[in-house]
């Protein structure tokens, strides 16, 4: 919040993706947003493993240096992972079509991540957690 000479309050208020205020533009402004979504009563151990190890794998795959991944391997990861959590309910009872979903983004991601040795461990561990929807 800022406060200008005359003594009144700015701010800027978001709800709902609609943002209020003043809001500075030009080339060094930044907009972050950050949306934490509580976890469902209903959520099973095995989806909650799943959505651990898929943001696990983001944050590695975030962390390495670009140069380490193939030409747009990063990109069709991130959307892979994204589909991954699309794909399963929140109480974790994925249909037959939901089970194939979540299938083909596992192997999107293993392929798209296969030559990153760095990255091996982590693939491993997003397998295991997608096991139940196999």
């Amino acid at each position: 919040m800022t406060t200008p000479q005359d003594g009144s309050t700015r701010s800027i208020n978001v709800s709902g993706g609609t943002i209020n205020g003043i809001v500075q533009t030009g080339d060094n402004s930044r907009a972050d947003m950050v949306q934490h979504v509580g976890v469902p009563a209903t959520e099973t151990p095995e989806l909650a493993q799943l959505r651990q190890a898929v943001d696990e794998l983001r944050l590695r795959l975030r962390a390495l240096d670009p140069g380490e991944l193939p030409a747009g391997a990063a990109a069709d990861a991130e959307s892979a992972l994204a589909e991954m959590e699309e794909a399963v309910p929140a109480s974790g009872e994925a249909d037959e079509p939901a089970r194939g979903r979540v299938r083909r983004a596992f192997y999107a991601v293993s392929g798209a991540l296969a030559s990153v040795a760095g990255l091996a461990e982590a693939v491993e561990s997003l397998r295991a957690a997608s096991a139940p929807w196999f």
